[in-house]
C-alpha cells in the first residue's frame, strides 16, 4: 500500500515543480491546488503566482506524482514540466520589483488607471522613493503637471527609441 501521508521527516527535500496553466488563470489554478492540498492533507509549503511569467506556476512539493495526479483534475492546469528545478532560477521572481524601474523621463505613457484614463502623457519627473511619477498631457490645451503612481502608466514609447531613429536619419 503506497503511504501519502502528508508527514514528512526534516532530511526529506522539498523541489520546486512547474506547472503550466491557462493564460490569465495562474492565480485560479494556485488557489484550486492549494484548496486541495488543504483537503487532502497534502504538504504543500508554497506556491507561486508571478504576474512577470504568464502560463505557469511554481509549486514546492515534496512528492512529484502526487502533484502530477493532483492536476489532472484541475481544469485551468494544462501539465507538470518534468524534473524539479533550482531555487537560483526564480530567486528573482521573489523580490518585488518597482514600478518605475524601468520608466525615465521622456518616455510617452498612456495612463490606464484614475480620471485620465486612456490619455497619452509625456513623463517629466520620477520619484523613485515615492514610485510616483509626474506626467503631462499631451492633449491637454494647458500642460499642467499630474503625479500618479507607477502602476497607473504604460510605455508607449521610449525616449531611447526616438534617439535610435534620429541618429539612423543622419
Amino acid at each position: 500500500m503506497e503511504n501519502t501521508s502528508s508527514e514528512h521527516t526534516d532530511t526529506e527535500v522539498s523541489c520546486i515543480f512547474t506547472i503550466k496553466t491557462q493564460v490569465g488563470k495562474e492565480q485560479n489554478t494556485a488557489d484550486l491546488i492549494n484548496s486541495r492540498a488543504k483537503k487532502g492533507k497534502l504538504n504543500i509549503p508554497s506556491i507561486l503566482v508571478t504576474p512577470d511569467l504568464r502560463g505557469y506556476i511554481f509549486v514546492e512539493a515534496f512528492d512529484e506524482e502526487l502533484i502530477k495526479n493532483m492536476i489532472k483534475t484541475i481544469s485551468y492546469a494544462r501539465n507538470m514540466l518534468e524534473g524539479s528545478i533550482p531555487i537560483g532560477q526564480i530567486e528573482h521572481f521573489l523580490a518585488p520589483t518597482s514600478a518605475v524601474a524601468k520608466i525615465t523621463e521622456g518616455d510617452l505613457v498612456e495612463m490606464v488607471a484614475g480620471p485620465f484614463r486612456g490619455e497619452k502623457a509625456k513623463i517629466t519627473h520620477i520619484d523613485y522613493s515615492k514610485e510616483e511619477i509626474t506626467v503631462e498631457l499631451l492633449e491637454s490645451m494647458v500642460p499642467i503637471p499630474i503625479t500618479v503612481r507607477g502602476e497607473q502608466v504604460r510605455i508607449i514609447k521610449r525616449k531611447e527609441e526616438d534617439k535610435k531613429r534620429e541618429e539612423k536619419k543622419e
